[in-house]
């Protein structure tokens, strides 16, 4: 009896145990059938070759010129802005662009290892040789030459070889038919540790345009495309209300997708907006000019220096093959209109309209050839772009989706923009097609937005003329009609079990949402959250996967052309820059001064009621002043804006910090400073003590004057863009004065004085700066990152104590 008992006891233990076992062998069967589902067979980047070329033990032996410009006949190229090397290395890596096809004008663009020839100077062969991790990998590049002589020598080219170690793997010969042209070229490397290239030629440089070494994983990460629709209006797509369904591709996309109901771009027109949403973060913070389509000198250096890396940079470093297929110059460095974002590949059509086909065969093209592959695309249509031109076809069916007694309520350039959305919805069904024939669609995260909207509404034409109209263009207000844009996100299949569970298979996020927020929540869905920068855009991954309440965004700012304004659920406050207030009303075509506007969006959702205008309809147009203004009932609110604006840090903005010591001489303990300035960089806003008065006289010049008395006064004029030049004169009392300048205070009997900008600049208050006795002017380098450490100012302090033993500081 007791033996049974014991064996009965023992029986139940070991049941136990068996079913511990299986519910543990279930759950790891489950976490791997998991696993098995959400991850894909793919070839990873392993060895992002010119990303290896600062690496210390890289090889280099060439000679570039560096006593003249390189290549002085061929101007489409500008040095990589991201490889790390030295100065006197940096042609090493180039970003390289062939004109491909000259009647399209397209531009293939490649993030490039540049080999130059041999030179009298340097009988060695070029050679470059890179090391990596002992493995087999597969080579990938694309091989073009360049040389100033095809015109007097066509025989140019030379011979390339390529070896691992001891092993010579392959040799090339290269002639003209290489020059200004793409040529793909791969390789198999087994068990190789380096790969070097030699080259022998005496007259041509040797390009190896994306040479990226793959390997084959496992990737948990999906491929992911981002569409950009250039123009596209939130409210004529049907998933955000319109009416009628001109876009059944992008529909069927949104019906399996998270849908933002109410989103905005920072920026009104395209290089702001776009530069803002690939890096979260507003484009006057990475030194990109809001006004004009030229990105000068100034500006690249401060935004290459800025450090966030885009969106396309944070996949490239993960292993992602990176291209952007667009009508875009703003991606492209050499341009001077554009800065390099990183990706591995740009290919540009310039054609309007034609483009559209184009781009998309391309798009086409590079999914089929890297079904295989981890990779990020960018895909840009130019289309529904004014000036509005789709082909007939398209126009026809538009008709048959709208009845002509609907479609003609519409104006013509309006019906026609509609027709340009019908088109650019072909084409992205189209790519989405072919998706689903290589079996790629269910897997691959899709996001579709626009830079920014388009301006309709005759009462919304309000211009200054610079580029484009306002009517039926963009770039000149801030309606929501110009910056009210679609944004869905089409997750992964495998990503949507968690929400897809509900009654529809659809989620939308509510309240207002800015594309600031694109980068970090697309990073965090691709399961790339460790690789998160500090962005400044809000994240949602983590909301839309957990499907739980997502964060809002109480307040959304956008750039526009010299102007800026700040979005709440209730209202709008636009502010433009100083020299820009006066504006054209295209109703009236009258030119009135409106330096803000104020829109109450509860009971003013369509912004036709300015309720700041009200103290501005006859004021001189520059003068910044406001003590004489007439009293306007809505001012309390207006200043509720106003002080948002001021205290959100939005921007970040070089400085001018004037000192003015306090009147102390003879008996007159009270005196009256006048101080006239120009500022190369332009005028943002000024702070000065409220008995100030300040009058600009141009966007770039202005007259600051005010009485103080036994304390000293200090003025900050922010400027536009990161340019630290000076030009400017005080006087107290009428008598014209000198002034210091700079980090180390220089003293100038020059009435009238130009700084040059490293010159100017001091990270902090240089020592002495407030208790000085003559006034005094720097530039704190806020934006462009030329600031100077606590060290760097008290050796300035040291320096100035030398000039002054010198003679050249008289205190």
């Amino acid at each position: 009896m007791e033996s049974m008992v014991g064996e009965k006891i023992y029986n139940n233990k070991q049941n136990s145990k068996n079913r511990i076992q299986l519910v543990l062998v279930l759950f790891f069967l489950v976490f791997h059938l998991d696993c098995i589902e959400t991850s894909q067979d793919l070839e990873k980047i392993a060895v992002d070759l010119t990303r290896e070329l600062a690496n210390k033990k890289t090889e280099k032996f060439g000679q570039f010129p560096q006593d003249k410009f390189l290549l002085q006949s061929y101007w489409k190229k500008n040095p990589g802005r991201f490889s790390g090397l030295e100065r006197k290395d940096r042609w090493w890596n180039s970003q390289i662009t062939f004109n491909t096809d000259r009647e399209l004008f397209v531009n293939e663009s490649k993030d490039s290892i540049l080999i130059p020839p041999t030179t009298s100077s340097n009988s060695k062969i070029s050679k470059l040789k890179i090391e990596f991790p002992r493995g087999s990998y597969r080579l990938e590049l694309n091989l073009g030459i360049l040389s100033d002589r095809i015109s007097s020598n066509p025989h140019i080219g030379g011979i390339l070889t390529i070896s691992t170690g001891k092993l010579l793997l392959r040799e090339i010969k290269l002639d003209q038919n290489f020059h200004e042209t793409w040529k793909k070229f791969s390789l198999d490397l087994i068990t190789s540790k380096d790969i070097i290239f030699e080259w022998e030629s005496t007259n041509s440089y040797l390009v190896l345009g994306k040479p990226l070494l793959y390997t084959k994983t496992k990737s948990r990460n999906p491929n992911v495309i981002l569409i950009v629709i250039d123009s596209a209006r939130k409210d004529f797509l049907p998933d955000y209300g319109f009416a009628h369904h001109i876009t059944p591709n992008i529909s069927a996309i949104a019906k399996e997708s998270i849908v933002f109901e109410n989103p905005f771009s920072n920026g009104n027109w395209t290089k702001p907006s776009m530069i803002s949403f690939f890096h979260s973060e507003y484009a006057s913070n990475l030194g990109i000019n809001n006004l004009w389509f030229a990105t000068l000198p100034e500006n690249k250096k401060t935004f290459y220096k800025t450090g966030i890396p885009s969106i396309s940079e944070v996949f490239r470093r993960n292993g992602y093959e990176t291209k952007s297929i667009m009508n875009n110059v703003f991606f492209l460095d050499y341009t001077t209109v554009g800065v390099d974002l990183g990706f591995h590949d740009v290919y540009q059509v310039g054609k309007d309209i034609e483009d559209t086909p184009i781009l998309t065969n391309a798009a086409i093209q590079f999914v089929r050839e890297n079904k295989n592959k981890q990779y990020f695309l960018h895909f840009n249509l130019n289309t529904p772009h004014g000036g509005y031109a789709p082909p007939l076809e398209f126009m026809q069916e538009l008709r048959n989706i709208i009845s002509d007694n609907d479609l003609y309520k519409f104006e013509a350039p309006i019906r026609r923009y509609m027709g340009e959305l019908v088109y650019t919805d072909s084409e992205i069904g189209r790519l989405m097609e072919e998706l689903k024939n290589l079996g790629q669609y269910e897997e691959t995260m899709i996001i579709i937005t626009g830079d920014h909207g388009e301006l309709f509404d005759p009462k919304h034409d309000r211009h200054s003329r610079y580029i484009l109209q306002g009517l039926y263009g963009h770039g000149e207000s801030h309606f929501d009609e110009e910056i009210n844009v679609p944004y869905i996100i089409k997750l992964p299949k495998s990503m949507q079990k968690d929400w897809r569970s509900n009654s529809t298979s659809q989620r939308r996020i509510p309240g207002q949402s800015s594309l600031l927020s694109l980068t970090p929540t697309v990073l965090g869905l691709a399961k790339l959250d460790k690789e998160i920068y500090k962005y400044r855009g809000v994240d949602y991954s983590k909301c839309i996967i957990q499907n739980t309440e997502c964060p809002k965004e109480d307040t959304i700012y956008t750039e526009g052309r010299m102007s800026e304004s700040i979005r709440t659920e209730d209202y709008k406050y636009i502010r433009r820059y100083q020299g820009y207030t006066s504006i054209v009303n295209g109703e009236s075509d009258e030119r009135i001064i409106m330096p803000e506007e104020y829109y109450d969006l509860k009971a003013d959702p369509k912004e036709y009621h300015n309720l700041a205008q009200y103290q501005y309809i006859q004021e001189d147009e520059l003068t910044l002043d406001s003590h004489s203004k007439p009293k306007n009932p809505n001012e309390s609110k207006i200043q509720i804006a106003r002080k948002n604006l001021d205290t959100g840090n939005f921007l970040r903005k070089n400085r001018f910090h004037i000192h003015l010591p306090a009147c102390t001489q003879s008996n007159n303990a009270n005196c009256r400073y006048n101080l006239s300035a120009y500022i190369p960089g332009g005028i943002y806003k000024v702070e000065s003590p409220s008995e100030f008065n300040v009058v600009g006289s141009s966007s770039k010049s202005l007259t600051i004057s005010g009485n103080i008395e036994n304390s000293s006064a200090r003025i900050k004029i922010h400027t536009v863009n990161a340019n630290a030049s000076w030009s400017g004169q005080i006087s107290r009392d009428g008598y014209s004065m000198n002034y210091l300048l700079g980090r180390w205070g220089l003293f100038s009997k020059d009435y009238r004085i130009t700084g040059e900008p490293d010159f100017m600049i001091s990270g902090s208050d240089p020592i002495g700066f407030e208790n000085s006795k003559i006034p005094w002017v720097y530039n704190d380098a806020r934006l462009s990152g030329e600031s100077s450490s606590e060290t760097d100012s008290a050796m300035a302090d040291e320096v100035r104590k030398i000039l002054e033993s010198w003679g050249y500081i008289h205190e």
